[in-house]
């Protein structure tokens, strides 16, 4: 089982258990710490990082090693220094590293302040360096680098013999080529709102500055624009999206939507299937959930469709797909929503690039009265029964998990591609995956929130999968180690990490997409489901599964 808005699942003796199954797998996993990535560091640049410390008087080590260069600098200092720094000030660092024995700079101490320290690293030659920085202690947690970037994949339109054609290009040795859309032409005149038909199914563009009401797409080769200006507003309320758009190569460009979420579903759990069973002290009570909830945009059993450049505001989706195959969805900021940013089921072969996912969280009180101040089965991007799709350089900060994908209910999702992705500040997961197989992640990030100080509280939980890391940074509460022994330990389901990085730098194999024939919507096998799932909440911290 997943771990959950701080949920932990109730299981006797898991380690005997799996032991007593066989359930372990060959390969022992070990991953990255929680500091010591190498990186590189530009000529006369310096580099910040922040740590949390208990203030217990408990030793504290900062390292940093770079063998065979000089002229570097290592300052540490304390929070009253930092919030002196804020004023205008220029206090003296608590600590200098100084060559040692341990590393090539190095600092030790212990205090009775606690809070937030900062760390600076500073390269003094004419030249580019890579080090290494270690800071621990018993009393050191969400170790993070302030202001990491992450490669981006990068887009765009050209323009032959009257065509016009986007072109997205990924970020190096990611496997994955790029990406070649072709982009439909824009009709000369907008449709007013009030000329808007039952069902659309050619080309329209909106007009400036008018407000539309729900908007429903029927068809193959049809196109949604924007006004140029985006001044034009789609609005939909409570259970319904404000687009629904279902067919082969539809291209869905540049809306700004409204939307409302029900009163009924804010400040409440949420559920991610069809239908959930809460098992409370005066019964059984029912929700029924999944894309019911509305929001934004469906695709509803599409393909080869794209959804480029669209904001969502509001209501409680921001962009879902059911049952899709070659689909894209490409720059699209989709935050403070209530539930999820992205929320996909049955998607194959599809393209999540350069999205925003922002604080897609909320508190809730559950059916049987337990209240949890975040969380509540929300995320930034989620994918059930979802397989072989790329999910590259979207970014994500402070929402509940980043990008979930639940194996729960027979619903594995497999083989999908995560490179380049961030995120920051959740207060869950970062990388949440479970009951799934194939899952490779590349150069990603999890970290604190820059802007808000707020550290990511799992880098990743993988409980009952078996997923391939290289060169990501893991910098959240909890370190990747405890990370992974906690979700090994939370299934008799055999749970396992394949470090790549162990191997040096793994050349990774082409990424092969399968799309159906334009014009055409390939036939779609809807995942099986088991029955719904009763849950009981036996006190305020425990939430447990029933079969």
């Amino acid at each position: 089982m997943k771990r959950m808005s701080d949920f932990r699942f109730r299981i006797l003796d898991l380690r005997a258990v799996i032991l007593a199954l066989g359930l372990c797998l060959a390969l022992t996993a070990r991953v990255s710490a929680q500091v010591g990535t190498v990186v590189t560091l530009l000529p006369n640049a310096k580099a910040e990082y922040r740590f949390d410390y208990r203030g217990d008087n408990s030793p504290m080590r900062v390292m940093l090693s770079a063998p065979g260069v000089q002229n570097l600098g290592l300052w540490i200092y304390t929070p009253s220094q930092i919030a002196a720094m804020g004023r205008g000030e220029q206090p003296q660092p608590i600590g200098r590293g100084t060559p040692s024995k341990e590393a090539d700079l190095f600092w030790s101490g212990t205090l009775r302040e606690g809070g937030t320290y900062r760390v600076v690293v500073e390269n003094r030659n004419g030249f580019p360096i890579q080090y290494r920085l270690d800071v621990s202690g018993e009393a050191v947690s969400s170790v993070a680098q302030l202001n990491v970037s992450v490669p981006q994949a990068s887009s765009n339109t050209t323009f032959d013999r009257g065509q016009s054609s986007l072109v997205v290009n990924f970020p190096p040795n990611s496997g994955v080529e790029a990406l070649r859309l072709t982009v439909p032409p824009r009709p000369a005149n907008c449709t007013p709102a009030k000329q808007i038909p039952a069902t659309i199914t050619q080309s329209i563009k909106l007009c400036p500055g008018e407000i539309y009401p729900p908007l429903k797409i029927a068809g193959n080769n049809i196109a949604l624009f924007a006004d140029d200006a985006r001044s034009a507003v789609v609005t939909s309320t409570g259970r319904q999206f404000a687009v629904t758009a279902e067919g082969a190569n539809i291209w869905i460009e540049g809306l700004v939507i409204s939307a409302r979420a029900d009163p009924q579903d804010v400040n409440a759990w949420l559920c991610l299937y069809d239908e959930c069973l809460f098992q409370t002290k005066t019964g059984i009570v029912p929700l029924h959930g999944g894309v019911r909830y509305g929001g934004g945009i469906l695709l509803k059993s599409a393909t080869n469709s794209t959804v480029r450049g669209v904001t969502v505001r509001g209501g409680t989706i921001g962009i879902a797909t059911v049952d899709g195959k070659g689909n894209n969805l490409l720059d699209n900021e989709l935050n403070d929503l209530n539930g999820w940013g992205s929320f996909n089921w049955n998607s194959t072969g599809a393209y999540f690039v350069n999205n925003q996912w922002h604080r897609n969280n909320h508190a809730c009180v559950t059916p049987a009265g337990e209240k949890y101040s975040h969380g509540c089965e929300t995320s930034g991007w989620v994918c059930l029964g979802c397989n072989q799709n790329f999910i590259i350089s979207n970014r994500c900060e402070l929402s509940a998990n980043c990008f979930y994908i639940n194996g729960d209910r027979n619903l594995p999702s497999n083989d999908n591609r995560f490179i380049a992705n961030y995120c920051a500040g959740a207060t869950d997961n970062c990388y949440e995956i479970t009951f799934s197989r194939g899952n490779l992640l590349v150069n990603n990030v999890s970290t604190v929130d820059p802007k808000t100080g707020a550290a990511c509280k799992y880098p990743f939980w993988v409980g009952g999968s078996v997923v391939s890391f290289q060169n990501n940074r893991w910098e959240c509460q909890i370190g990747a180690d405890d990370a992974f022994n906690q979700s090994r330990d939370s299934t008799v389901v055999g749970t396992n990490i394949i470090n790549l990085d162990a191997f040096g730098q793994v050349p990774l194999a082409p990424a092969v997409r399968a799309t159906p024939a334009p014009g055409s919507a390939a036939p779609v096998v809807a995942p099986s489901v088991t029955a719904p799932t009763l849950m009981r909440f036996p006190r305020g911290d425990v939430l447990e599964f029933v079969e």
